[in-house]
């Protein structure tokens, strides 16, 4: 009863954002003439033709060789490796049968929802509660739930767009993309949370206080960050050493169906073995192009080292996450060279 209360609530939250136009977030969908941009320019890179079939459905033709894109869609992977892609608790036993480390996820179907909100030990928190298949950028996903309200609202919202529910624990880490093509990373980028650097004196505390452009707050995200670390805001870093302090960015205080927005490149600083062991998770699934997720504070070191997780795999990844506005973009270039069947660099 509890639960479907709470869907009705979401469902009429839901239907007054879309009348009163409160919808702030931009999706893959409302890039469409950024897209046009990233491919066209691509195209001409490489020395292919673009030619526009509609709106946001473009050809590119080299020679006899013809590939399509739909904005942000591409033809490497069939609907099947698609929908599997998009269950997010097959990826995870995926993972789990690897040896890749998973947040501890756990699944529940829709019918067992009134049960998990009575008996799910909150000293095991705080959680993300997620649909365990058939979304993306962040729709229907709660961060950082504590209390059993909390637990409701979520559980309620995962389960408007999915019939299985995935609760997990939270890993207060930053979140990195690593992008595959034909089994080798051919680029990564990450969303950067908020860094300190010691001076040997300072707490961390007072680091925080001095951050440019303006002092950041200590907050729930930087309290969690470092108690998943084992640090305290009197810690005082030594000299030259640079710790993350708070997962989100500075400019982030909430944490609900919240799109990631990578903001670095940082394929300089993925190690090899890091690569070497989440890259069996692509050929399992037998993807051919996808951009896999990961939660990892310390992406020079694997995930075993740095106590970072998996955290799912995306079979169309926004090309936007890799393609600067206004600059040429080497990875839709290489991209759109295998498509056409160009063997690698």
């Amino acid at each position: 009863m509890i639960i479907r209360l709470f869907v009705w609530l979401v469902w009429w939250r839901r239907a007054a954002s879309a009348l009163f136009g409160r919808r702030k977030t931009i999706y893959v969908g409302d890039r469409i003439d950024e897209y046009h941009g990233i491919w066209s320019s691509a195209a001409q890179a490489i020395g292919a033709d673009f030619v526009p079939l509609a709106h946001d459905i473009w050809e590119v033709r080299s020679g006899e060789r013809r590939t399509r894109i739909a904005n942000d869609l591409v033809q490497f992977d069939d609907p099947v490796i698609l929908d599997l892609a998009g269950d997010k608790s097959f990826c995870y036993e995926l993972a789990r049968g690897l040896g890749v480390p998973t947040p501890d996820p756990q699944t529940f179907a829709r019918a067992e929802l009134g049960r998990v909100l009575r008996q799910l030990s909150l000293d095991g928190g705080p959680y993300v509660v997620k649909p365990a298949k058939g979304t993306g950028s962040g729709v229907g996903v709660s961060v950082g739930v504590r209390s059993r309200f909390d637990l409701a609202s979520a559980l309620a919202l995962a389960s408007t767009h999915s019939r299985r529910v995935i609760v997990e624990r939270l890993v207060a880490a930053e979140t990195v993309r690593l992008l595959f093509l034909d089994g080798a990373m051919i680029h990564a980028v990450r969303r950067t949370g908020v860094r300190v650097e010691g001076d040997g004196s300072a707490t961390i505390a007072e680091l925080l206080g001095r951050s440019e452009p303006r002092p950041v707050a200590v907050d729930r995200f930087v309290r969690e960050t470092l108690a998943q670390q084992g640090r305290s805001l009197d810690d005082v870093l030594p000299a030259g050493a640079t710790t993350v302090v708070r997962w989100l960015p500075a400019d982030i205080d909430s944490s609900r169906e919240r799109r990631t927005i990578y903001d670095e490149d940082v394929t300089h600083l993925i190690a090899p073995a890091l690569v070497g062991e989440v890259a069996p998770l692509m050929a399992a699934l037998g993807s051919r192009f996808a951009g896999v997720d990961l939660l990892t504070n310390d992406p020079s070191r694997t995930l075993a080292e740095s106590g970072g997780v998996f955290l799912e795999i995306n079979t169309t990844p926004g090309m936007h996450h890799h393609c600067p506005i206004g600059e040429p973009c080497t990875v839709a270039e290489t991209v759109l060279g295998r498509l056409l069947g160009r063997a690698a660099p």
